[in-house]
């Protein structure tokens, strides 16, 4: 019976000390690098989205029959705001549906893009709002 007292004693203790060291916390240093290091700043911006994925991000967006109409890419280099937009035109083989569609380079997001430079949800836009 004494055995089995201490036993479960040591076992109290043992376990004890175990969440008390999994409580403690510390800072870390890293001292494999220099502090007098400069920081490289890249001026290109990265790029997540490529054009086929954006053209994709088009076609999931928007319901239309693909095999009639075609995704054509007008401006691989727009800006809007300061961010960097694939902009794509919709045509069939007799008109382009206007109007443009831009898609972020950065996160995908897809955009109507107007003739006086305004923006809208694709959603929210009167041609593209039915095929969303």
């Amino acid at each position: 019976m004494k055995k089995r007292v201490i036993a479960a004693v040591m076992v109290l203790v043992v376990f004890s000390a175990f969440l008390v060291g999994c409580q403690r916390t510390g800072t870390v240093q890293n001292t494999g690098v220099p502090s007098n290091t400069q920081l490289i700043n890249t001026s290109q911006p990265v790029e997540n989205i490529g054009r086929i994925e954006a053209a994709n991000v088009i076609k999931n967006m928007i319901n239309l029959d693909y095999s009639k109409y075609k995704i054509n890419l007008v401006n691989d280099d727009f800006k809007f705001h300061g961010e960097d937009y694939y902009q794509f035109l919709l045509t069939d083989s007799k008109i382009t549906i206007e109007p443009s569609i831009i898609v972020s380079k950065n996160n995908g997001a897809i955009y109507c893009y107007y003739p006086d430079q305004t923006v809208t949800e694709v959603y929210q836009d009167s041609v593209f709002k039915s095929k969303c």
